[in-house]
């Protein structure tokens, strides 16, 4: 068994910055690198499940399933082997888990307690793709995790929604030193825009640590996605860019020894 299991949520509460093309892609990078990880769709959208080839017909049991309490089901029954030393958690419905959320009485505890055996599956990092608002979900997501990686689409209401993310924590009373990386994204070297919002974040962001290099808009890396595919499997180009990601989130590992 691994001792070491390592848990970060990708996190925004905007939507289409590209968070579940983020997690995907750490995910599947950090398994290629030989890791033993876990990928748990938390997006309503179920975009991190369809990216990796999945679709509601590939899985009957989820974690609405180890939510809800009417039910005895095992966490070992909502996973799908989905790459070599990837395995993916679907979510089910958003809505219905929420729903189930509010009876509980401790959400600081309810995903410790669910996911407690994953302690003995042996994943080394644990990465949670989370859906863009405030909920009960994101509540015991965030009170879970180690860390938080948050992607920004690089236009200015984006760059600067980031500190709402900071007001969150603050809200549930979590330190703010759980954002561990932020993504720029969508990058498009050719506009003005881009790089004065690149410039912005850099300006905005006070821990230059915390930055990791641009991710470039390219149509392959949504191609590879509508294919049920990642990056690293169908443009080495583009999975270049990911790669430098992947290695921060392995220095993070490497630092909490």
């Amino acid at each position: 068994m691994n001792e070491k299991m390592v848990k970060y949520a990708v996190f925004n509460n905007k939507g289409g910055v590209g968070k579940s093309t983020i997690a995907v892609h750490i995910a599947h990078g950090l398994a290629l690198d030989g890791y033993k990880v876990l990928l748990v769709d938390m997006d309503g959208q179920n975009d991190a499940s369809l990216f990796l080839g999945f679709t509601l017909q590939d899985y009957k049991k989820t974690f609405y399933n180890l939510i809800d309490e009417r039910r005895n089901t095992k966490l070992e029954e909502c996973l799908i082997h989905a790459r070599d030393n990837l395995d993916l958690l679907p979510s089910g419905s958003i809505d219905l888990m929420n729903t189930e959320l509010f009876r509980v009485s401790r959400i600081d505890l309810v995903l410790e307690e669910k996911l407690n055996d994953l302690k003995s599956f042996g994943y080394d990092f644990v990465i949670i793709d989370c859906g863009p608002q405030r909920s009960k979900v994101n509540d015991a997501v965030l009170c879970y995790v180690d860390g938080i990686i948050i992607p920004v689409q690089l236009q200015a209401a984006s760059v600067r929604a980031v500190g709402n993310i900071y007001e969150y924590l603050s809200d549930m009373r979590l330190n703010s030193g759980m954002i561990k990386l932020i993504v720029p994204n969508m990058f498009d070297q050719r506009t003005n825009d881009s790089k004065e919002n690149l410039k912005l974040m850099k300006e905005f962001i006070a821990d230059d640590h915390l930055l990791t290099e641009p991710i470039h808009r390219r149509v392959k890396i949504a191609e590879a996605g509508k294919l049920g595919k990642t990056v690293f499997e169908y443009d080495d180009e583009s999975a270049r860019q990911f790669l430098s990601i992947v290695k921060k989130v392995i220095s993070r590992y490497a630092q909490e020894e």
